[in-house]
């Protein structure tokens, strides 16, 4: 199962992928929201990874995710794993010819047991209300993004 969106950015590329791949910021917002967050590996990015529990379909479930391929400024790819689910998340930022960039996102699920097809199954179910949501937060994500190059420039 995979879930996918693509933002319209009014800021450059280069802005958005370092905003985008600001993993400390992510770890601080992942805190605040009262999510333990255990990190792993160095400062380089790839190999970088994190252990969280996270609540999911009303259940708290451990998380292990490890950043697999960097390539700035276009795009990085995440893997994770919970509850028999291998999860990928991969970020792009993609120039759009007039200054500004789209920011894409996609997450891509697979089953590694039959616990994990169980989970899966229900996220199927909810698919097109999971793609909405993930819809309205990479917006959000976006307009602060422009927000803070907006500050920036100005």
């Amino acid at each position: 199962m995979e879930l996918k969106s693509k933002q319209a950015v009014a800021a450059p590329r280069d802005f958005v992928f370092e905003q985008a791949s600001d993993f400390t910021a992510f770890e601080r917002q992942a805190l605040r929201r009262g999510i333990e967050v255990q990190k792993q590996g160095g400062p380089a990015p790839v190999g970088r990874g994190w252990n969280a529990s996270v609540k999911v379909l009303g259940r708290e479930r451990d998380v292990a995710a490890r950043v697999i391929a960097f390539d700035a400024p276009q795009d990085y790819t995440v893997q994770g794993e919970s509850s028999g689910v291998e999860i990928f998340v991969r970020i792009e930022a993609l120039p759009d010819g007039n200054g500004g960039s789209h920011l894409g996102l996609s997450v891509r699920f697979a089953p590694r047991s039959m616990p994990g097809r169980l989970v899966l199954q229900s996220l199927k179910l909810a698919h097109g209300s999971l793609e909405t949501r993930l819809a309205g937060r990479l917006e959000g994500y976006a307009r602060e993004i422009e927000a803070r190059w907006a500050r920036r420039a100005g």
